[in-house]
């Protein structure tokens, strides 16, 4: 499990590891060392170009273009900012280079694509109001071949993984003491390139809570529940679905067959009367019901172990009514639910919002849905996701799986990041789909917050399994399910 960290973070743990008189320097020395030896292992060719700010991740630069011309390599550099007062580490390495070849950007152009070039412009200082100049450069850097970053890629916010319009595209960043918010999420994580930690020996992993823990499949494993083998159908849960208005009943049976064949032993679906006929003609296993008011679910609430109700809902007397007896049941008791799709649209209508949610419920947002829920825009939920994973917890003090490009799944005291999955993902019904699994591994006994974090990651790994087998475009939905099924067993 990667700790991740804001620069705050980082910048505040430097300062406090650094209290003997020249450790900064040190350090500075060993993150060259360290860096130079990955550039002189990963490129044969002899041609760097380096990008020099004027703070200490230029100092970086400067001392890492010594160490390459050490192993006979042609270094360059280009001094950025120049006009701007460098930092006394940078002000050192810089005059420790004073002997190499310095070129001016607008030679930029002039320079072969095959040379390797170096971003060490601002690092974890890194922002995206970059002037005119800086934007320029940038512009030239990303026709090169082989694009290194030193720890951040000039152009990415460090804490949200915003990119300026030029950003550094860099093919690998070499970053330093703890990993970055901005190298993990949105933009930032694709323009980072592959990431390579250097902890300098100061293992801030050990000493830090981390802001988020970033969630691999080793991390959840322990999670995924075992049979033994004299165990029958009344042993693996009972999970209620209760889904699809009408012209919507595909989202209910794609959730409860993504709950059927993730391990419920037995899985309910309640719907519309009229997709009855097509439920059981695709899931006859599925036990499924006509339910076409509030009363005709009221004898199955005491059924489940867990319940999902939302997808294929939306805002109409039949989702209305439907919502609002299940949430008040919930009130009265201790059934874990989870609510998806229409259901988050509703919960912030005035009648919702005097029921109160039970810690354990589990929502799960898109970002259109979570800015409805918190009345601002989908840009501003994108802008900075974890801020709004936070503030959905914090407003309706529930178990938030923020979904997207690097998924959030937070409660009161955790936020933990998926960031396996990409855009084969955004197709119709793929949250139907994690609905059911989150519901089904609850329903198999996994506490709600376990079945998220499980959930979220297994279904984002089946999408990358097919993005490997037939490519990111043209994924149904339902076909996450045989991929989703293989990582369970």
């Amino acid at each position: 499990m990667n700790s991740i960290y804001t620069a705050e973070q980082v910048r505040a743990f430097e300062e406090n590891s650094f209290i003997k008189e020249g450790d900064d320097l040190r350090a500075m020395m060993e993150a060259a060392k360290q860096s130079v030896e990955i550039l002189n292992k990963d490129f044969s060719t002899s041609e760097f170009l380096i990008l020099c700010g004027p703070g200490n991740n230029g100092g970086d630069g400067y001392f890492i273009g010594i160490g390459l011309s050490k192993l006979k390599k042609q270094v360059k550099f280009i001094d950025v900012l120049s006009h701007v007062k460098k930092s006394p580490l940078c002000e050192h390495a810089f005059k420790a280079a004073q002997d190499f070849d310095f070129i001016d950007a607008k030679t930029l152009k002039d320079i072969s694509s095959k040379t390797v070039i170096v971003d060490a412009i601002f690092g974890i200082g890194g922002r995206i109001d970059l002037g005119s100049e800086l934007k320029e450069i940038l512009s030239g850097c990303n026709r090169f071949e082989s694009k290194i970053a030193i720890d951040v890629p000039t152009g990415i916010n460090s804490n949200t993984g915003e990119i300026s319009p030029a950003c550094f595209n860099a093919d690998k960043t070499i970053t330093f003491i703890g990993y970055k918010l901005g190298q993990r999420i949105n933009e930032g994580k694709n323009y980072c390139g592959k990431l390579i930690l250097k902890d300098l020996g100061l293992s801030m992993n050990e000493n830090v809570s981390p802001t988020v823990k970033e969630l691999s499949f080793d991390d959840i494993k322990t999670n995924i529940p075992k049979r033994v083998e004299n165990s029958h159908k009344g042993n693996h849960g009972k999970l209620l679905i209760i889904a699809g208005d009408e012209g919507f009943g595909g989202a209910g049976i794609m959730s409860s067959e993504s709950g059927l064949k993730t391990g419920t032993g037995l899985v309910r679906l309640l719907t519309r009367k009229s997709h009855i006929s097509a439920s059981l003609a695709r899931n006859p296993e599925v036990m499924v019901s006509g339910a076409d008011n509030a009363q005709d679910i009221e004898a199955n609430l005491e059924w489940p172990d867990a319940i999902v109700a939302g997808p294929g809902m939306f805002e109409n007397f039949w989702s209305e009514q439907i919502l609002y007896k299940l949430l008040l049941s919930l009130a009265d008791n201790d059934t874990p639910a989870l609510l998806d799709a229409g259901a988050l649209r509703l919960l912030r209508h005035k009648a919702f919002s005097k029921i109160n949610l039970h810690s354990e419920t589990v929502l799960t947002p898109h970002p259109g849905e979570a800015a409805e829920m918190l009345k601002v825009t989908a840009e501003e939920i994108q802008k900075n996701r974890i801020k709004s994973a936070k503030q959905l917890q914090k407003k309706y003090g529930c178990i938030i799986v923020l979904k997207g490009n690097g998924t959030i799944i937070c409660n009161k005291n955790d936020v933990y990041l998926c960031s396996s999955g990409g855009p084969e993902l955004a197709v119709a019904g793929s949250g139907d789909i994690l609905s059911g699994v989150i519901g089904s591994l609850i329903a198999q006994g996994l506490t709600p917050f376990d079945a998220a974090k499980t959930g979220v990651v297994i279904h984002a790994l089946a999408g990358e399994e097919f993005a490997k087998d037939v490519g990111k475009i043209g994924l149904a939905a339902g076909e996450l399910i045989p991929y989703i099924r293989k990582f369970l067993n």
